[in-house]
C-alpha cells in the first residue's frame, strides 16, 4: 500500500505539468494575429503628356472700325438712282370760234419722265456698320421733257390765225397730262422706288464698305 502512493504522486505531478504546459501554450501561442496596416502610397500629380500644346491666350474681340455716314443729299451724280422712260400722249387744243373759223391743233407728244427718290428726307439708323434707312417713295422729278412732237391734226382761222399759240398750249397740256398720269400709276412708282433702293443699297455696301444695309419705304 505504501508503495502505490509514490506512483500516484508521480502520475499526479506529470498530469499537473501537462496541464500547466497546455495553459501556457493557449495563453501565448494560440492568438489571432493583429492586422497590420498597409501604408498608402501617394499618387503622383498628373503631368501634361509630351504632345500637349497649351492653348493660346484668349484675346478680346476687336470692334470694327465705323465707316463714316455719307451725306445722301450730296450723293455722287454718277450713282443714278432715278429711272427715266418715255411716255406718249395725244392732246387737242381748240381756240375760240369766230366768224373766220377757229384754230385747232392736235399733237402727239412723247416726253421723257424721270422718277426719283428724295434723299433729303432719308431717316438713317445705324448699328455698327449695319444701316437701316427709311426713304420716301419715288415721285416725278422735274417736268416731262418732250423728245418728239408730231402734229396729227390742224385747222386755222381764215384771218388772224394764232396756231402757234394753240400749239404751245397743246404742248403744255400734254406735259401736264403725262406728269399726272405717271404720278398716279402706283405700279410705276413701286418699280422706280425699288430700283432706287437697290442701287443705293449696292453703292453703300460695295463702294463704301457697309456690312449690311436695309432700306424700307418711309410711311407718311
Amino acid at each position: 500500500m505504501m508503495e502505490q502512493r509514490p506512483i500516484q504522486w508521480l502520475v499526479s505531478g506529470v498530469v499537473a505539468l501537462v496541464m500547466i504546459g497546455l495553459l501556457v501554450f493557449v495563453n501565448s501561442g494560440w492568438r489571432t494575429p493583429a492586422p497590420v496596416a498597409t501604408p498608402v502610397t501617394a499618387e503622383p500629380w498628373p503631368t501634361s503628356p509630351p504632345t500637349f500644346t497649351p492653348l493660346p491666350p484668349t484675346q478680346a474681340a476687336v470692334a470694327p472700325t465705323l465707316i463714316p455716314l455719307p451725306d445722301l443729299r450730296r450723293i455722287d451724280p454718277s450713282i443714278e438712282l432715278a429711272i427715266k422712260f418715255p411716255v406718249t400722249t395725244v392732246t387737242t387744243v381748240s381756240g375760240a370760234q369766230s366768224f373766220f373759223g377757229r384754230d385747232e391743233i392736235t399733237l402727239k407728244v412723247t416726253a421723257e419722265v424721270r422718277l426719283a427718290v428724295d434723299l433729303s428726307q432719308a431717316q438713317i439708323r445705324r448699328d455698327g456698320n449695319t444701316l437701316l434707312i427709311r426713304l420716301p417713295r419715288a415721285t416725278v422729278s422735274g417736268e416731262p421733257n418732250p423728245i418728239e412732237i408730231e402734229v396729227i391734226g390742224e385747222s386755222r382761222r381764215w384771218i388772224g390765225s394764232q396756231i402757234t399759240a394753240a400749239q404751245n398750249q397743246a404742248l403744255a397740256q400734254a406735259r401736264a397730262d403725262i406728269k399726272q398720269r405717271v404720278a398716279g400709276d402706283q405700279g410705276l412708282i413701286s418699280i422706280a422706288s425699288e430700283v432706287a433702293y437697290r442701287r443705293l443699297e449696292r453703292w453703300l455696301i460695295d463702294d463704301l464698305g457697309f456690312s449690311r444695309v436695309v432700306i424700307e419705304p418711309l410711311t407718311p
